[in-house]
This record gives C-alpha cells, structure tokens and sequence, in this order.
C-alpha cells in the first residue's frame, strides 16, 4: 500500500455546512472522502506541469520499456506514467519503430 500522509485543514463554517451538505446528499461518504477527491481533482488539472525533462535517449529506453510490459497502449498514457510530455513520447515511439524496436499495432 502506497505511503499516506495525515493532514488537517482548516476550513470556513460555510464551507464546512456546504461539505456536510454534500455527505447528506450522497456525494461523499465524509470529510475525509471529500477532501481526498477535492484534492485528486485539483491535482489532476496540473499533471501537464509534472513532467521530466530527461535526455532522448533515457526517455526512448523508458517507453520501450513500458510498452514492453504494456504492448497495447496508447501514447497520451505512457507519457502520463512516465511523467514525460507528449511530443517526447511520439517522438521516441517514431524512433522506436524506425529502428524496428517497435511494430505499428493493427
């Protein structure tokens, strides 16, 4: 199981009736389920912020490992686990397969 982190927050009553509001209603189980989306949620809008700016050729052995593991996959994801940005990934696929380290999947 991943590593978690315990953290309190501090919140305005107005904020904290419009979330019990919310667990009345269904939409979360609790404040804890609440805050864990509100905060997945946010983090998700930024991950084009996260990538890694590596060397070509370490980022080309990384997709070609990945797509080893995981052969039908599309390049928006390897670029999301990897942590790589798009055109990186395209770019090492292109090269991968001129090299015919890769196949074009049909």
């Amino acid at each position: 199981m991943p590593e978690t982190l315990v953290s309190g927050v501090r919140l305005l009553e107005s904020e904290r009736k419009r979330i019990e509001k919310l667990i009345e209603m269904g939409y979360h189980k609790n404040f804890a389920d609440f805050l864990r989306y509100a905060v997945r949620t946010k983090l998700q809008e930024f991950e084009f912020v996260f990538v890694r700016d590596i060397d070509f050729e370490i980022a080309k052995k990384e997709v070609l490992e990945f797509v080893k593991k995981k052969p039908k996959v599309y390049a928006d994801e390897i670029a999301k686990e990897l942590d790589l940005d798009i055109e990186t990934v395209i770019k090492a696929i292109d090269k991968l397969i001129e090299e015919k380290e890769l196949e074009v999947a049909k």
